[in-house]
């Protein structure tokens, strides 16, 4: 099966935003965790992030893993948002989380968890597996944890939505979403 989100970021590509992607999929079966093979390309900065089942992650033929979050929530990015659940969010992070940001691609905001750059990524609305699957295997196979909050095995297809969240490992990825959730 082959999953493909051709505008991850489709606003801030509109809008001549620096930070969209396009984002394959390749899996074996038909969940999230069926994926065996995930590329996303950043049209901003020109990175490539690939990742295959059982053999790590790279950006850039950099292998993704050697710098990793935090073990605390410094920097948290915010996704598939609107202005109230932002305000929402922030004041039930208020206290736990140094930073947030708000990118505006999850596949990307994903990656950069992978790499480091943040420490949690959560989405405030619900998503599509076509915004995860890539991402997903990228993020583990980096060393850290992806949580899909509303389904234990989201389907590869367009129907039904979760609201996930990554971090160093599960167990932050468990505090951020009972943090941001509620």
């Amino acid at each position: 099966m082959v999953v493909v989100d051709p505008i991850d970021g489709s606003l801030n590509a509109k809008r001549c935003l620096p930070f969209w992607c396009i984002s394959l999929a390749f899996a074996d079966g038909p969940t999230l965790d069926d994926v065996r093979f995930g590329f996303i390309r950043d049209f901003g900065t020109g990175e490539e992030w690939v990742a295959e089942r059982g053999l790590g992650a790279t950006v850039n033929d950099r292998p993704l893993g050697g710098v990793r979050p935090k073990e605390r929530l410094g920097v948290v990015d915010l996704e598939a948002t609107n202005t109230g659940l932002v305000a929402a969010a922030a004041a039930r992070l208020d206290g736990h989380v140094g930073r947030i940001r708000v990118l505006g691609a999850l596949a990307l905001a994903m990656c950069q968890l992978a790499d480091g750059r943040v420490d949690g990524v959560a989405t405030l609305k619900r998503s599509r597996s076509v915004d995860l699957a890539a991402a997903a295997l990228i993020v583990r196979e980096a060393g850290s944890a992806i949580v899909t909050w509303d389904v234990e095995a989201l389907p590869l297809d367009l129907d039904v939505r979760t609201r996930a969240v990554g971090a160093r490992d599960e167990h932050w990825c468990r505090t951020l979403g009972e943090l941001v959730y509620g």
